[in-house]
C-alpha cells in the first residue's frame, strides 16, 4: 500500500513535468521590436522581420487621432499576416485588422491617440521572413 502511494504521487509530478515539456516546445513568444519611427521629413518606414515558428514580432507605434495608417506585410510565400492592437488595450484592435481577420493589409483612419502594436506572425506556424511597410499621413 505504501508502494502505491508513492507511484500515485509521482504520476501528477511527471504529469506536469510534460505538461511544461510541451508548453516549451509549442508556446508562442512575442518579441517586443523598437518604436517605428520615421527619418526625418518622412511619414513611412519599411522593417525587415523573420518570424520564427509561432512566434509573434510586437512593433510598437506612436500615431494621434484622426490620422491615416497604412500597414502592408508581404513575404515570399504569403503566409505573413499581422494584427493591429488599440492603445491600452490588450483585446481589442482595429477593425479589420484583428485576431480573426489574418490581415495582410490595412488602411484607415485611428479613432484615438497613442501607442499602437503592430503583432506581426506566421500562419501555420512556418518560418517566415518578411517586409513590413508602414505609413501614417495627416
Amino acid at each position: 500500500m505504501n508502494r502505491n502511494r508513492r507511484s500515485f504521487r509521482s504520476v501528477p509530478a511527471l504529469a506536469l513535468a510534460a505538461m511544461l515539456g510541451l508548453c516549451i516546445a509549442t508556446g508562442a513568444f512575442a518579441e517586443d521590436k523598437p518604436p517605428i519611427s520615421f527619418a526625418p521629413g518622412a511619414n513611412s518606414a519599411t522593417l525587415k522581420g523573420d518570424v520564427q515558428g509561432m512566434d509573434r514580432d510586437i512593433y510598437p507605434i506612436t500615431a494621434k487621432a484622426g490620422q491615416t495608417m497604412r500597414v502592408k506585410v508581404s513575404n515570399k510565400l504569403k503566409l505573413v499576416l499581422f494584427h493591429i492592437q488599440l492603445p491600452g488595450k490588450e483585446v481589442a484592435y482595429l477593425p479589420k485588422a484583428g485576431e480573426e481577420d489574418d490581415a495582410t493589409q490595412w488602411e484607415g483612419t485611428l479613432p484615438v491617440g497613442g501607442t499602437y502594436k503592430i503583432i506581426v506572425g506566421a500562419m501555420r506556424g512556418k518560418d517566415t521572413r518578411y517586409t513590413l511597410d508602414v505609413q501614417i499621413t495627416n
